[in-house]
């Protein structure tokens, strides 16, 4: 599989990132809050350039990052305001292993959007790619992130790699959800 998937849900509609997502991207990237458990304000991969440097590497293996936006009655996002976006990643350097990823507007928090998107591109990730499991990477005091995951059923991860995440920088959490059977 070469081409990511446009997904769907109630709400929303997932849509394979472009480059002409990336400047909203970026801005939510600069937001404190959004980058409070991620990593330190300028860092520059969280900027445009370092946005793009890594958005399209993985499709080959129809992996790759999705943006977010309300679902409309045409499901036409093209003038449509940028939620966040959800993403299936390789884990570090074991590419056999892959990572959820996710991340959404302040504004946007608190209604479900992070479930219902998430929630999708599991399914995806399972019944679409076949992959084994999909594992977490959040800082361990990210109570949102952690509620979370545990909502979607993920567990601790039994090998736990020293990930740092944060400014300053600590150990990050790991959680993993195998595929249902």
């Amino acid at each position: 599989m070469t081409a990511q998937p446009e997904l769907k849900t109630a709400r929303l509609a997932l849509r394979p990132r472009r480059l002409a997502d990336l400047d909203a991207i970026a801005t939510m990237n600069a937001d404190p809050e959004v980058m409070r458990y991620i990593a330190p304000l300028g860092d520059p991969a969280m900027g445009r350039d370092g946005i793009a440097a890594r958005s399209f590497t993985h499709l080959a293996r129809g992996l790759g990052y999705w943006s977010v936006f309300p679902a409309t009655e045409t499901h036409d996002v093209i003038d449509a305001e940028l939620i966040g976006y959800v993403g299936l990643i390789p884990d570090g350097e074991a590419q056999q292993q892959v990572q959820l990823s996710y991340r959404f507007a302040t504004r946007h928090w608190g209604q479900g959007h992070g479930f219902e998107a998430v929630s999708r591109l599991l399914r995806h990730g399972f019944e679409t790619l076949a992959l084994p499991e999909i594992v977490i990477v959040t800082h361990p005091q990210n109570a949102a992130s952690l509620r979370l995951a545990e909502k979607l059923g993920f567990e601790p991860a039994l090998r736990q790699a020293e990930t740092l995440i944060g400014a300053p920088p600590v150990v990050a959490t790991r959680l993993r959800l195998e595929r249902p059977r």
